[in-house]
């Protein structure tokens, strides 16, 4: 789900995506695929989700985490504070970060959130300045699991 008229454009085909998915899968099942061109504040119809992905678009997690199933994943970065919120709401459970050579690392990932000199997390001026932390140790994207 996307209201940029680049997403829109991209995925005006979905069906040639999804083809391309269902080719380079490496699971049984069949890919589903729906792109919904709107602005991702605005109510859903839609059955839950197993992955949501925020990229450079605010508080897209916490948005639409109702969509999400338990067990779920959100795949987002923190140029917004998104993954900030995740980091701290009891919904999510960190569990992991892409590298930058695009691997999945889960193993000591407890270094990540933490500030110089150990400040605590401000979630009132993440969510007012919608931006980032300068965190010791930064991936650009990180993984959460829904557990709630």
């Amino acid at each position: 789900m996307d209201n940029f008229k680049g997403a829109i454009k991209f995925f005006k085909d979905v069906e040639e995506i999804q083809n391309y998915l269902n080719e380079n899968k490496d699971y049984s099942n069949l890919a589903n695929l729906t792109f919904i061109g709107q602005e991702y504040t605005e109510p859903l119809e839609i059955e839950k989700v197993d992955l949501i992905i925020s990229q450079y678009a605010g508080f897209v997690g916490q948005a639409t985490k109702q969509y999400l199933k338990v067990g779920g994943i959100l795949l987002c970065n923190d140029s917004h504070g998104d993954a900030t919120l995740a980091k701290m709401d009891k919904d999510f459970q960190f569990i992991g970060v892409v590298t930058n050579d695009k691997t999945i690392q889960t193993m000591n990932v407890e270094n990540y959130f933490k500030l110089p000199k150990d400040r605590p997390i401000d979630l009132t001026s993440v969510k007012e300045k919608m931006k980032g932390l300068n965190y010791k140790l930064k991936s650009e994207n990180y993984l959460f699991q829904k557990i709630k």
